[in-house]
């Protein structure tokens, strides 16, 4: 990416989000809500290109797609209220009829267009395009990476300090009952990852989110989830039984053994 291209996404971002300022309380909470989760992304994300010692260039190129991942977010909350995607729209695919539709990446390359929008398109996918590769690969994975450990940061925030604004995250509909599905209790002990198709209480979804801890890429992804104590903080926050036990020694032994020492 070019000197000074990255600045002026930077400002169409900007002006775009404002765009969608309210007084309306509630929806000013959802749209800062994700505001701030793509600012701290983006941040996130040059942490981790930082690790694999990324070109500036190529550093100005991760930002770009942590910038616009999240860019349905804003259309899908004003529309529907809410970002829970089986209740509305697929935010990634709002995002990228979004990027179309203003033509934000016109001035780039077409190499470097396409890789943004492979990124936007498939950064919540649950499985990645088997046909992908090489930098395309690399830049989505980088935006997942981000993107989990910034939603497992909110996650635990809230857990420890509830709050209106960060309610969304866990999921503000969901029952908040003991029990956990057993298809999510057996994908974790077996280090597999969990599908939203099968959360249904609040417990559910914290043991979906543990399960991000199977689908890092990055050495230092690894390292800064270990190293805030997600999987601790998320598993004091379940019923202390012998299946969540099973599943909290399974998740810090996987980590273990590939966390750099």
């Amino acid at each position: 990416m070019e000197q000074g291209q990255l600045k002026v996404l930077r400002a169409w971002f900007d002006g775009y989000v404002r765009g969608y300022y309210s007084d309306d309380a509630d929806l000013q909470v959802g749209v800062r809500l994700k505001e701030e989760h793509t600012y701290r992304v983006c941040r996130l994300i040059l942490q981790i290109g930082r690790s694999l010692q990324l070109t500036a260039e190529d550093l100005d190129l991760a930002e770009a797609v942590a910038l616009f991942h999240d860019l349905g977010r804003f259309k899908q909350y004003v529309q529907y209220r809410t970002f829970n995607d089986r209740r509305s729209e697929n935010h990634a695919l709002l995002g990228l009829q979004e990027l179309e539709r203003v033509a934000a990446l016109r001035a780039l390359p077409e190499p470097e267009r396409r890789i943004i929008k492979t990124a936007v398109e498939h950064h919540n996918a649950c499985e990645l395009p088997g046909t992908l590769q090489g930098r395309e690969l690399l830049y989505l994975r980088l935006i997942r990476d981000a993107d989990k450990l910034d939603v497992l940061e909110m996650t635990v925030q809230y857990l420890t300090s509830p709050s209106e604004a960060l309610k969304p995250v866990l999921g503000s509909n969901l029952a908040d009952k003991g029990e956990c599905s057993r298809v999510l209790v057996e994908n974790l002990l077996h280090q597999r990852k969990c599908y939203y198709d099968d959360v249904k209480t609040l417990n559910d979804r914290k043991l979906l989110l543990l399960s991000w801890h199977y689908d890092l890429n990055f050495p230092y992804s690894l390292a800064e989830a270990a190293r805030k104590g997600y999987i601790k903080k998320i598993i004091d926050s379940l019923p202390d039984t012998e299946v969540i036990r099973s599943i909290d020694s399974c998740l810090q032994n996987y980590l273990m053994d590939r966390v750099p020492k």
